[in-house]
């Protein structure tokens, strides 16, 4: 008789439990880094929309001479920097001396709440979307000054 070389059924059997169990262990901790990766996505993309307020907040200033209402600021910011139009601007919080705005972003929306006493912009994950665990991310518009660097 010739020599079968090969694997028992047990050893077989062996390896796929142990490639199980490696798998196993590994699935939730990839799923908790793609997670993970998903939230500081969102993060970093709050922090450009409060980028984007700031820049506004500043463009608004100089073209107001360092003065207007929040009121006005929301309607500008909204109308300039996010796209929309009159009708969309009242669907979306800034008619009415309303100082806070959803904004999309792709799939995802924003709330950005404007502070008149602190001169503070918050920008916050929505929480009936998919940004609702976001990092709140607030902007110090005091501090801009207009006719800085003019």
């Amino acid at each position: 008789m010739k020599n079968i070389k090969g694997f028992t059924l047990i050893e077989l059997l062996a390896v796929i439990v142990i490639l199980a169990i490696i798998a196993l262990i590994a699935t939730p901790i990839i799923l908790g880094i793609i997670d993970d990766a998903r939230k500081s996505a969102k993060d970093r993309t709050a922090e450009l929309v409060a980028n984007g307020v700031q820049l506004a907040y500043t463009r608004y200033l100089f073209k107001n001479n360092g003065s207007g209402s929040p009121d006005q600021f929301c309607t500008y910011m909204v109308a300039t920097y996010f796209d929309m139009d009159k009708a969309t601007l009242d669907s979306n919080g800034c008619a009415e001396g309303s100082t806070s705005v959803v904004v999309n972003v792709g799939k995802d929306k924003y709330t950005v709440e404007y502070n008149k006493d602190k001169k503070t912009a918050t920008v916050k994950g929505d929480k009936d979307s998919s940004t609702a665990d976001v990092t709140d991310v607030v902007v110090n518009l005091g501090s801009v000054v207009a006719g800085a660097g003019a």
